[in-house]
């Protein structure tokens, strides 16, 4: 069984017979501050920092979580989504 997981410019296979993947999992709001001002602030400047860092450190996939106080988390992360995977240096 395979799963594969797609950006525009980008596919990840995960199964048992592909190379591990690694997951970054920093994009967190929770007992981070700074991101999350900047989430309940629409600015995705420290996101895409994080993002960038996480990609040239070899993240094959980004877990993206947005859930703080004050924000729509569903819409948030649907409206940014777009805009993280079309980033050249994470997508």
């Amino acid at each position: 069984m395979e799963t594969r997981v797609s950006s525009f410019t980008k596919e990840v296979i995960i199964g048992d017979d592909q190379p591990t993947v690694l997951i970054g999992e920093r994009i967190n709001p929770a007992g981070k501050k700074k991101l999350s001002e900047a989430l309940m602030e629409d600015n995705l400047e420290i996101v895409g920092r994080e993002a960038l860092a996480q990609a040239e450190a070899g993240a094959d996939i980004l877990d993206v979580n947005v859930s703080t106080f004050g924000v729509d988390e569903v819409a948030l992360l649907s409206e940014h989504s777009h805009e993280l995977s079309a980033m050249p240096y994470v997508g």
